[in-house]
């Protein structure tokens, strides 16, 4: 049982809101025309189609992630690194359909869910150096179960598409 006074979100908590972000972004691709699937985002310089595969492919990464720092051990990696792994990832699905992005959100969200259902406060509180932020420090409270980064990404969909 969690500790009564903990001010954390729970693990079940931070679940059910990364979940809930994540079917809107399934309800929002599968809203888009070929046309919006297809424009180019300002912000990461992608079309539509390869940011939304970047939103479902990071609650993979993010899981690896979270099961590196509850391990005690440091998140690899640099800002240049991160940023060549994503371009190159990028470049790899630019035809990626509508129906693999919604299979890979469901099924990346679901692992995401389960993993961070079993975190605890005792792990949350663990903090390790994050590579591919430059290497500060970055705890498992800010980095579990956030949507900062599906709702950043998903803004810039929004914009691309005009809605």
């Amino acid at each position: 049982m969690a500790d009564e006074t903990s001010t954390q979100k729970s693990g079940a908590a931070r679940a059910q809101e990364i979940t809930d972000a994540t079917d809107e972004l399934i309800a929002f691709i599968e809203t888009c025309s070929d046309d919006e699937w297809s424009r180019k985002t300002a912000a990461e310089g992608w079309s539509v189609n390869v940011v939304a595969h970047h939103i479902a492919w990071g609650h993979q990464v993010s899981a690896g992630w979270i099961r590196v720092i509850r391990a005690g051990d440091d998140v690899p990696g640099s800002p240049e690194l991160h940023d060549a792994a994503n371009n190159a990832k990028a470049a790899e699905v630019a035809n990626i359909t509508r129906a693999e992005v919604i299979q890979l959100a469901n099924r990346n969200v679901s692992e995401l869910a389960e993993l961070l259902r079993t975190l605890t406060d005792r792990d949350l509180s663990k903090s390790a150096a994050f590579g591919p932020a430059g290497g500060g420090t970055m705890s498992l409270e800010q980095l579990a179960g956030s949507r900062r980064h599906l709702d950043r990404h998903l803004g810039s969909i929004r914009s691309a598409v005009g809605r």
